[in-house]
């Protein structure tokens, strides 16, 4: 028992009695906040932006500097000084990276034979421009040398730990606010600093790079012997002047520092500063934060051997991630043996030792006390193991995953009345970048659990018992909830301006590189890379009305529903830091929500009208289909890295439950969209003749990665409304995928699952077309397969079976013999299956496409309708055999049995024979009338980045190429 300012705080075993925490859990907390946090974290509103520019951070640091003079011992003087301490060394880091310049990599096109003589005159070109660059920038590079040796004046204070003598916080605050009057490069200070994701987001601290330092003492106690640090930026920028400081004060004499990129190369005084410091012998030590592969500590110790350093004198300082323990097993890591290692493992890092209970309990003490408590008891229970446990079974694990834990607590009033409450415990980040945690949780009070205050980079809150599924709560609930509280931090949590278009030119915003990735896909596989620096480019050329510190995770598991309303538990940390998406269009946290809540058309559109009646953000709507596609790529993405993870393989059928709902959002989302520019019937209906299409290959393509129609697509739907033919589909899809294609495009109907059932748009109609017995054994093998590890189903075949597994970003067939010999052991007589590029269906024996249009055209009264089928591949086929005439685009894989039963093939691949074949339809002697015209395809504006793109997809690939080389930013792909 420790005595807390008169609150009694202590550790201590629960009682073991029974308690039902879930039912009787009291009232939750009010917003209360200790008066000494409010008021000092009432001056860090800029805290919420983890990207200011140079400028910006200039002026911080000169605020910063006198506020560290003036607080006496305590927590708010360690925190002022880490601030000095962190601002100072993101102005050295980008100060050196500015020298630097941007560096290539033209190996990528090595390969070429010819591309050899253009790639060494690049390389020249490059090294004499850095020369030149380097001359002219020299004053800079002696401001620099005495901006480094204030900082590390500053440090060797900074390191010692308790309150420094005010005298000599006062001494180096003046000695750096002296070199700070220099009037630095108008092109650095409009910079966005790098994201020390090592202390943002990745939960180490100053001090464990202190611990790291006593192991090098303890290891190498000479004090004599000349030391090199070799920081690798940006961490290095952080790491080593630590280190320098920490080593100076334990008496080395001879230490210097050198920081690098090294995949960019050395400038000039980088590599003179390096030889010098290699010549005097002694120790060659790398920095750096935790190794994922070990290939960078390899790079930076052939530099150190390369300028004269003895490969047994290199030394290597790693902070070990929890995620990659055994990182130094891996074979391209061998060569790692040679060199020193000394390694923090996980359990040494300080943000552990700050979780652990008793250290927990003084801080909760203190917080409790301000709300009235004169007792707080944190207890080991069975409970709060549970709910750990829980935490843990969520967690993907993954190098931006923060600490966390929960914490049962017994607290005791003035009146004596007892209560258990569960508290949680997050780390956010340390110094500044941890603040936004706190602003951010102050400023959604009523959207957000209670917040109890932010300490030593420990966010506290506390942790609710969901009474119920967040999946229960109304729709209606939900929906204004979700837009209320994306509302609410556009009020709230503003940055100001937007940095996407400054991020982005570094190579910083993840997002835009995610969604330019997705989108240069209309290039094709050849040109995709050459125009992704344009697509960039253009995605970044209007900033964003109301720049936002976004939630960047919607997901429901992010929720606990209450009796009446639900809070968002995790809300700071998701949309910015390395490895996220540093996006700040509030509209991305509503698309991410329309994606995960699964929200349907009206209730998207009552989620918008919500959300702009509480945020006035009048152009969301304009803005919100690229942030859906993103928001679906970024789903997409993470589910495949997860499947990917052996750590998380219990979790597999989730994960491909994700990439199938993040596949299926970007293909309708798309389809909406293409439809939406498209000409469409008042009212749909059927007539003859009929016009029956394949989806996948005809209609749409993989254009993006995914399924999506393009230009001529569009053009061709449009000339066959514009004429009054009836429409349908023909598909492999899902009856949910015709369905939602007949909604949007507004076709008459369509037969989905290759043959399996139909579906009449104009009555509202369904029919299965599979006899039970074929069903019973569809689920039998359904069974079979969910037994074996590695195989994946899509659920959204009802009628039908979509069988799978993963190999690199895509799915695959499942082999032949695998499902060949399920269907002979099993005795399932009544199926077939068929293979594609992505999957493997199973279907019933009595099921295909032709006898699929056959029923359908029975079903809605037709038996003699004219009808004219488009198809592209080998099921097509029996579509063909039962259509009065035929058409196909000139990649058809059967052509010479199409070309048997009549079939017209067109000039053309994919869209643009499909129009080719559709104008052949509507006007077969090849003319054209004013309707045509009608259904040109608009050209695009400059603003509409995704219709010029559905253009480009229709290009022939030589185009496309030629474009691609051509374009004056293509050089910018092999920048580094």
């Amino acid at each position: 028992m420790s005595d807390n300012g008169g609150t009694a705080v202590s550790v201590r075993e629960a009682s073991g009695e029974q308690r039902s925490p879930r039912g009787g859990q009291p009232e939750p907390l009010g917003h209360h906040l200790v008066p000494s946090e409010g008021e000092f974290y009432q001056n860090y509103g800029w805290t919420l932006n983890a990207y200011p520019t140079i400028a910006e951070v200039l002026d911080y640091l000169r605020a910063e500097i006198p506020r560290m003079e003036s607080y006496g011992p305590g927590w708010q003087l360690t925190e002022a000084m880490t601030n000095v301490f962190l601002l100072a060394c993101a102005l050295t880091n980008a100060v050196d990276d500015f020298l630097m310049g941007p560096g290539y990599d033209f190996s990528k096109v090595g390969a070429v034979r010819a591309a050899g003589p253009a790639i060494r005159l690049a390389g020249y070109a490059l090294k004499a421009w850095r020369r030149v660059r380097e001359s002219r920038l020299g004053w800079l590079v002696t401001w620099r040398d005495r901006w480094e040796a204030a900082v590390n004046e500053y440090v060797e204070l900074f390191v010692l730990g308790g309150a420094p003598d005010g005298d000599a916080r006062s001494r180096c605050g003046r000695r750096m606010n002296s070199v700070l009057g220099v009037s630095l490069p108008a092109d650095l200070r409009r910079r966005r600093l790098r994201n020390p994701a090592f202390f943002h987001v990745r939960d180490l601290t100053h001090l464990d790079i202190l611990t790291l330092g006593r192991k090098l003492v303890a290891k190498f106690p000479d004090r004599g012997m000349p030391i090199l640090i070799t920081g690798t930026r940006t961490a290095g920028s952080y790491f080593a002047p630590l280190l320098r400081a920490y080593l100076k004060n334990e008496g080395y004499r001879s230490i210097d520092v050198v920081t690098m990129r090294p995949k960019n190369g050395l400038s000039g005084w980088e590599r003179r500063r390096l030889a010098g410091s290699a010549r005097q012998g002694g120790l060659g030590v790398i920095v750096d934060e935790p190794a994922m592969t070990g290939s960078t500590l390899l790079k930076v110790a052939a530099i150190l051997v390369k300028a004269g350093v003895p490969q047994a004198n290199v030394v290597a300082l790693n902070p070990v991630h929890p995620t990659t323990r055994d990182w130094r097993s891996a074979p391209e890591c061998l060569p790692l043996a040679k060199l020193c290692i000394l390694s923090l493992e996980p359990e040494e890092w300080h943000k552990y030792h700050l979780l652990e209970a008793d250290a927990v309990a003084g801080v909760l003490g203190e917080y409790f006390q301000g709300r009235g408590y004169v007792s707080t008891a944190v207890v080991s229970s069975a409970r709060a193991e549970e709910l750990n446990a829980q935490l843990q079974a969520l967690s993907e694990e993954k190098w931006h995953t923060r600490l966390k834990r929960i914490y049962e607590v017994r607290l005791e009033d003035r009146a004596g009345r007892s209560e258990t409450r569960f508290v949680l415990a997050k780390s956010t980040g340390w110094g500044w970048l941890s603040y936004h945690a706190f602003i951010a949780g102050r400023h959604l009070a009523t959207h957000v659990p209670a917040v109890l205050g932010l300490r030593n980079g420990l966010l506290f809150t506390e942790w609710r018992l969901p009474a119920e599924s967040v999946a229960q709560q109304p729709r209606d609930l939900t929906v204004n909830t979700l837009a209320s509280y994306v509302a609410a931090r556009v009020r709230s949590l503003g940055l100001g301006t937007d940095p996407t278009a400054e991020l982005n030119r570094d190579k910083q915003h993840e997002g835009v590189e995610e969604l330019a990735g997705l989108l240069s896909g209309a290039y094709g596989s050849k040109a995709a890379a050459l125009k992704r620096c344009r697509i960039r480019a253009e995605l970044t050329r209007h900033p964003c009305p109301r720049p936002t510190l976004v939630d960047g995770k919607m997901r429901r598991q992010e929720w606990i529903a209450g009796t009446s309303s639900f809070v968002k538990t995790d809300f700071e940390h998701h949309g910015a830091g390395k490895r996220e998406l540093n996006v700040v269009d509030p509209a991305y946290d509503l698309a991410d929500a329309v994606l995960q809540f699964r929200l349907s058309p009206s209730e998207e559109r009552a989620l918008i009208t919500r959300y702009i009646e509480e945020s006035g953000d009048t152009t969301v709507e304009q803005r919100l289909f690229l942030n859906k596609l993103l928001a679906g790529a970024r789903s997409r993405s993470l589910a495949l890295q997860n499947l990917k993870d052996a750590r998380l393989s219990r979790r597999a059928q989730e994960f491909n439950q994700q990439y199938n709902d993040a596949r299926d959002f970007l293909t309708i989302q798309t389809m909406r969209f293409c439809a939406g520019v498209s000409h469409r019937p008042d009212t749909p209906r059927w007539r003859s003749p009929l016009v029956v299409m394949d989806i996948d290959g005809v209609l749409d393509r993989q254009v993006f990665g995914f399924p999506s129609t393009s230009a001529a697509g569009i053009q061709a739907v449009s000339l066959l409304h514009a004429h009054d033919f009836a429409t349908a589909v023909d598909t492999a899809r899902s009856m949910s995928e015709v369905k939602e294609y007949c909604l949007a495009y507004g076709f008459a109907g369509g037969v989905a699952e290759y043959g399996s059932c139909l579906w009449d748009a104009v009555h509202g109609q369904e029919r299965l077309l599979v006899s039970p017995d074929s069903l019973s054994q569809l689920d039998r093998l359904r069974d079979a397969l969910r037994d074996i590890a590695g195989v994946f189903l899509n659920d959204a075949y009802r009628h039908s079976i979509r069988a799978y597994t993963y190999r690199g970003e895509s799915t695959v067939a499942l082999p032949g013999l695998l499902i060949q010999n399920l269907l002979a052991r099993l005795k399932l007589d009544r199926l077939r299956f068929h293979q594609t590029d992505l999957d493997t269906a199973v279907l019933a024996k009595e099921v295909d496409k032709g006898a699929g249009l056959v029923a359908l055209t029975a079903w809605v009264g037709g038996r003699e309708f004219e009808t004219l089928a488009i198809g592209d591949s080998e099921p097509d086929l029996a579509m063909f055999a039962v259509a009065t005439r035929s058409f196909a685009p000139s990649h058809i894989s059967c052509r010479r049995v199409a070309g048997a039963l009549g079939c017209r093939i067109a000039d053309r691949a994919f869209q643009p024979g499909l129009l080719n074949s559709v104008r052949s339809i509507v006007h077969p002697d090849g003319k054209s009338c004013e309707r045509c015209r009608r259904c040109d395809f608009p050209d695009p504006r400059p603003t509409d980045l995704m219709l010029q793109l559905l253009k480009v997809a229709d290009e022939r690939q030589g185009r496309r190429l030629l474009r691609a080389v051509l374009d004056p930013m293509a050089v910018r792909t092999f920048e580094l």
